[in-house]
């Protein structure tokens, strides 16, 4: 996460918490000092019982939403310092406005601002890879491997 000249008046750590497919995540903690590295991988895993036709997966992600907080450990409970909602098909499937980087794909986004956090918003950059696969028990079939 960059956010170039904002120096935070509190210096508690912060993370960035993750909420996508009804499952929550979050990152280790880091120093209050920008650039602020998160190099974790979260992993969501989602099983959507009842959907064979991927065009229902896709309505299902429409109608869902990917949260994104940078929280400061600002007791009692922590500071929500900047937001980013979407919903999850365009989360985890964008348009291919994407730059290549070292690892695959990266994207940017802009986070929203909180009260709490003056300056300019902070930019996240990030990768995301999904995976769908079919599953026989999941159609009431028993099969025996």
């Amino acid at each position: 996460i960059t956010c170039p000249g904002v120096q935070l008046k509190d210096k508690q750590e912060l993370y960035l918490s993750v909420f996508v497919l009804g499952q929550y995540n979050k990152t280790e903690c880091v120093p209050a000092v920008f650039p602020l590295f998160f190099q974790e991988r979260l992993v969501f895993e989602k099983e959507f019982a009842n959907v064979v036709d991927p065009g229902d997966l896709v309505k299902l992600l429409e109608f869902d939403t990917a949260v994104l907080e940078l929280i400061q450990l600002i007791p009692p409970v922590g500071k929500v310092l900047a937001t980013y909602e979407e919903n999850t098909r365009d989360f985890l499937f964008p348009d291919p406005k994407l730059t290549h980087g070292r690892r695959g794909l990266e994207r940017e986004i802009l986070m929203k601002r909180s009260p709490y956090f003056t300056g300019i918003a902070p930019k996240l950059r990030f990768s995301t890879t999904s995976l769908i696969s079919d599953s026989l028990l999941s159609l009431g079939r028993s099969h025996i491997q």
